[in-house]
């Protein structure tokens, strides 16, 4: 039974069908969860111990930044909890699916998935130093991707700056429009709606100060929830920054562009 939307894409990336009790209630969400079709159809908690109680899992995973209350109550009364930490960087990731390749009993299958993702990773020519284009990665109600997070240790992998990293901004924080005006980034990426339904959260991502900058600014070219979470899908978002950088290389620059 997972409890967390990061615990559920491993979970369905590895387990079999008939070992999953449950997911979280954000398994579907499209902004969040990559795998979201694949986890159409099973049942789905809001990390509740009352919800575990009546499941009786033999195993239960969820994200050490989830419900800590659901977590203390559960592993007082003796259930088994497999907590994953959010995964911070590229190389956090094949760690996260072996373990969890032995916590569901699918060690083999998390092998070859893990030595696939690192293989991959490994075969990524390295940039060279030079003027590496400025990212800022802006979400729903000016929240910034900063430091410290999987998407700052994707865009250094693949050659980018980002900018609200090197402002001094850590985790997932709020980032002043007019910031973003004065140091004009090379490149924005703002997030999609999460729905159809208008929402005032999204607003200042289209705002027209971004649009009258000229930047490259899109939705698109991360695809949705490919990093929202570290797992295989992520290099969905590996491969997609990568071809958007490699576009940006001028061949008259020479070698970096």
């Amino acid at each position: 039974m997972s409890l967390n939307v990061c615990t559920d894409q491993l979970v369905l990336g590895l387990a079999d069908h008939d070992q999953i009790v449950s997911l979280s209630n954000l398994s579907e969400d499209p902004g969040l969860s990559f795998l979201r079709a694949k986890a159409a159809g099973y049942p789905k908690n809001r990390g509740l111990a009352e919800e575990v109680f009546v499941a009786r899992p033999e195993i239960v995973v969820t994200g050490t930044y989830s419900l800590h209350t659901t977590t203390a109550v559960l592993n007082r009364l003796g259930v088994r909890v497999e907590e994953f930490a959010y995964a911070q960087t590229l190389d956090t990731i094949a760690a996260d699916i072996r373990r969890m390749g032995v916590i569901v009993g699918q060690r083999t299958r998390a092998e070859r998935i893990a030595v696939e993702f690192e293989r991959e990773l490994a075969s990524f020519e390295t940039i060279p130093p030079g003027r590496w284009p400025s990212v800022v990665v802006f979400e729903q109600n000016g929240i910034v991707l900063g430091a410290g997070t999987l998407a700052d240790s994707i865009l250094k992998a693949v050659g980018f700056r980002n900018l609200a990293a090197e402002q001094g901004y850590s985790g997932m924080v709020p980032y002043p429009l007019e910031l973003l005006v004065k140091d004009r980034p090379d490149v924005v990426l703002v997030s999609r709606p999460y729905s159809d339904v208008p929402a005032l959260a999204d607003q200042i991502t289209r705002h027209p100060a971004i649009a009258a900058l000229g930047l490259i600014h899109d939705s698109d070219v991360v695809p949705s929830g490919s990093w929202s979470c570290g797992g295989p899908f992520t290099m969905e978002a590996v491969r997609a920054l990568r071809r958007l950088r490699q576009s940006m290389i001028r061949p008259n620059k020479g070698k970096e562009g």
